[in-house]
């Protein structure tokens, strides 16, 4: 019996099972978005409705069908400020006149002023361009493995590599273990394993069939695109501009909020839990494993953290491709760690493609310096023991041939260069190390299954030189090389350098005690404690010099912001060269011109040949005459004149000719002929003032000849829009409107006194958001 005496102890709280928290999040939410209906605030009605036909119904993880329309109240100013043209034009008379009709709304609701329809529409060109949006990516389907996989303890922290806090540990259930919003399953979470670790899981890959079935249970089958999944993504967006926070816990719910998003124009809503969401480590293996959709996402949610990071892993792999003795036209389907690419989209001028070409460049520059007879004069400091060698080469030029002194400093210099470059030589044959040997393995088993895992060293061995410079095991192995025992090892002809040295320091005593040369001091020879050559101070400023280009090359203290885990076999050291190409407000500039890789407008010598971006160059010519076919990217061989701008290949008595309509005319007939030098734009003299069109400057008459000048063949006709520049006599009715009495015209104050007269007998009301019928025949957008 205890003593009463005796204070009893109170239990200690109960610690949370995240396990069972995730699950409780899961089902709080489903309800969440079912009872939105129940806030009256706002006077817009956002309606998303659901199938009804159909048997069974599909359902949710908590039981309950999805065959209940959702609405929810929102605020009209809050949808404006949004800046979405796709929200905006909802609003529409004749927008809201269809939504109204689709939901036999006969009567708004009390305080409801508009009602908005956002159910996708159930076929055409909107619906196939919101399936191919939401389409799942292979790894959303399979980011679920990622909760279950328990990687290897040595990516957490070890010799070699800095601490990794959860690099080892399994991605959180609340972030991964999610699934569709149409459960198969009776009751998915009534066994609450499916929501924890699992031994059995090997990686985040598809594995053998047979194998792959023992950890992946119907419900964890999600279709490639689920209308109902579409739609509930519709709400949370919906619940997100409203101000509800967004759960995101699983791949599939992340990347198909954001689709959503993205599509409504309203990115924004839901670029911080996205933000959170890929970069929450472990999870942040997401950006790693597929780069290609993590990028993809980032350049248009504007997340500079993980674009840049996706960035740099795209650029190196296919640097290392791109470096191929014998490359393939396009990229293979797996990088050369066996990485399996996904694709990241299309861009006018694909970042990372000139990205890697960038980086291949320069670490060939960095390469070709370590190949050159001059690379202690690039690499070294002029106070280093190679410049004072480098001073007594004067000096030498006065002693008669052959001389002792001349002959040892020849094979000094030699001796030392090609040492050099053998130990560069000997860097690359350098595998891995035992302790980065495994954790690469390791790293790699995350996406490689265990029957394509190729050893490391095995694949590393079949690049070339370039692409081994272009992985950190290279510079890892160059950073280590003993350079004193280097040039104690290296033979040359039968010596070593240590051997030439000390027949170099022998040969330079004896030329200065035979006053053969003049004092050493003052060739800045015998500073400091020595006279001569110190190989010890040599060797020591080869040693820190390669180091400090090892470590530029390796430097990853910018990468702080994001952990990277699984790429210690990548060079991620990307310089301004390489990111140059990555839109300002990667960096946190944004002037929002989009980016910073633009093409340079060429010179408007001879000013406008229209209203618009069409200008007169005034020197253009043909590709084939400057340059023999070959362009270049950046480069304007059409707009690059010879020095006489072409005018030999014409017969022109006088300047003033050039400018007259005529004279161009018969210029462009003239060239569009054969033969070599054939020119195809008349220039202005080179002695009129680049803003001067005629010799009296008659302003009326300089715009006009301008506006109606004959243009080179990418250019534009001025005479298409010349009734915009001058009172041009039309028979065309309708060119000759005048809307100058109308005052402030309004498009759409138009558009609403034309709906009566545009309706569509052929509405089915499949289409909601801004579909085809609805187009405007007085938008800027046609």
């Amino acid at each position: 019996m205890a003593d009463p005496a005796t204070p009893t102890m109170p239990d200690p709280p109960e610690v949370p099972n995240p396990i069972q928290s995730s699950v409780d999040l899961h089902l709080m939410e489903l309800s969440a978005i079912r009872q939105s209906l129940v806030e009256n605030r706002g006077n817009v009605l956002a309606v998303v409705t659901f199938p009804k036909n159909g048997s069974p119904k599909p359902r949710a993880c908590d039981v309950q069908a999805w065959d209940k329309d959702l609405h929810i109240r929102m605020s009209y100013d809050k949808l404006m400020c949004l800046g979405s043209s796709k929200i905006a034009s909802m609003f529409r008379p004749k927008a809201q006149e269809r939504f109204r009709r689709r939901l036999n709304l006969g009567m708004l609701p009390t305080g409801v002023d508009y009602v908005l329809d956002f159910t996708p529409p159930a076929e055409g060109p909107e619906l196939a361009d919101l399936t191919a949006m939401l389409w799942l990516p292979r790894i959303c389907k399979l980011w679920f493995l990622a909760g279950h996989y328990i990687p290897n303890e040595i990516l957490a922290a070890g010799g070699g590599v800095p601490q990794r806090p959860m690099a080892d540990k399994a991605v959180g259930c609340v972030l991964s273990l999610g699934h569709d919003d149409v459960c198969s399953a009776d009751n998915c979470l009534k066994d609450l394993c499916e929501w924890a670790t699992k031994n059995s899981v090997r990686g985040i890959y598809d594995e053998n069939p047979l194998d792959y079935e023992t950890h992946l249970p119907p419900f964890r089958k999600v279709p490639d695109y689920c209308p109902i999944r579409h739609r509930v993504a519709i709400m949370r967006v919906l619940r997100a501009i409203n101000g509800h926070g967004l759960l995101i816990n699983s791949a599939v719910r992340m990347w198909t909020v954001a689709q959503v998003a993205i599509y409504l124009e309203v990115p924004e809503v839901v670029v911080d839990p996205i933000t959170q969401w890929l970069t929450a480590p472990p999870n942040t293996k997401f950006v790693e494993i597929c780069p290609e959709r993590a990028f993809q996402l980032a350049y248009a949610l504007r997340i500079p953290t993980v674009l840049i990071a996706s960035f740099k892993i795209l650029v190196n792999d296919a640097a290392i491709d791109y470096a191929a003795t014998d490359p393939s036209p396009r990229l293979p389907s797996k990088t050369w760690a066996q990485r399996r690419r996904d694709d990241y989209g299309d861009f006018p001028s694909d970042p990372v493609d000139y990205g890697s070409r960038a980086l291949l460049e320069r670490i060939n520059s960095q390469l070709q310096i370590f190949q050159s007879d001059m690379v202690f004069d690039l690499l070294l400091p002029k106070s280093s023991e190679w410049g004072k060698l480098q001073n007594i080469a004067s000096v030498l030029e006065n002693l008669k041939d052959p001389h002792p002194l001349k002959d040892a400093y020849g094979k000094l210099v030699k001796s030392l260069v090609h040492t050099f470059r053998t130990g560069i030589d000997a860097a690359f044959k350098i595998r891995t190390s035992l302790y980065h040997h495994q954790l690469l393995t390791e790293e790699r088993r995350h996406y490689v299954s265990a029957q394509e895992l190729v050893d490391i060293d095995v694949i590393y061995d079949k690049l070339n030189s370039t692409q081994k410079a272009l992985t950190p095991i290279f510079w890892r192995a160059l950073r280590i090389t003993d350079w004193k025992s280097q040039y104690a090892n290296a033979i040359l002809e039968g010596h070593s350098t240590v051997h030439y040295i000390a027949v170099f320091n022998k040969e330079l005593c004896r030329a200065i005690i035979n006053k053969e040369i003049g004092d050493p001091r003052n060739i800045f020879f015998g500073m400091g404690t020595h006279l001569g050559f110190a190989q010890d101070d040599f060797f020591n400023s080869v040693r820190d010099c390669v180091q400090v280009i090892c470590e530029r090359m390796r430097n990853r203290d910018n990468d702080r912001n994001f952990p990277y885990f699984l790429s210690d076999h990548l060079l991620l050291s990307l310089e301004d060269s390489e990111l140059k190409y990555l839109p300002i407000w990667a960096d946190g500039l944004d002037d929002e011109s989009g980016g910073v890789f633009q093409e340079v407008i060429p010179p408007a010598e001879m000013g406008p040949s229209e209203p618009g971006p069409a200008y007169h160059t005034g020197y253009t010519i043909a590709s084939s005459t400057n340059r023999g076919g070959d362009t270049e990217i950046g480069d304007y061989a059409s707009t690059i004149a010879p020095s006489d701008f072409g005018m030999n290949g014409l017969d022109l008595d006088d300047a003033t000719v050039a400018r007259s309509v005529s004279a161009q005319r018969s210029a462009s007939a003239v060239t569009d002929g054969p033969g070599p030098n054939a020119t195809r734009v008349v220039a202005a003299p080179s002695e009129i003032a680049s803003e001067q069109f005629t010799d009296d400057n008659d302003d009326d008459r300089d715009y006009a000849e301008a506006a109606f000048a004959q243009p080179a063949d990418h250019q534009a006709q001025g005479q298409a829009l010349a009734r915009y520049v001058e009172d041009v006599p039309s028979s065309s009715a309708s060119s000759t409107t005048d809307f100058s009495d109308l005052g402030d015209f309004d498009a759409a104050d138009h558009q609403q006194g034309e709906d009566d007269m545009m309706e569509f007998s052929d509405d089915d009301g499949t289409s909601t958001l801004d579909g085809y019928e609805e187009l405007d025949p007085w938008s800027a957008e046609i």
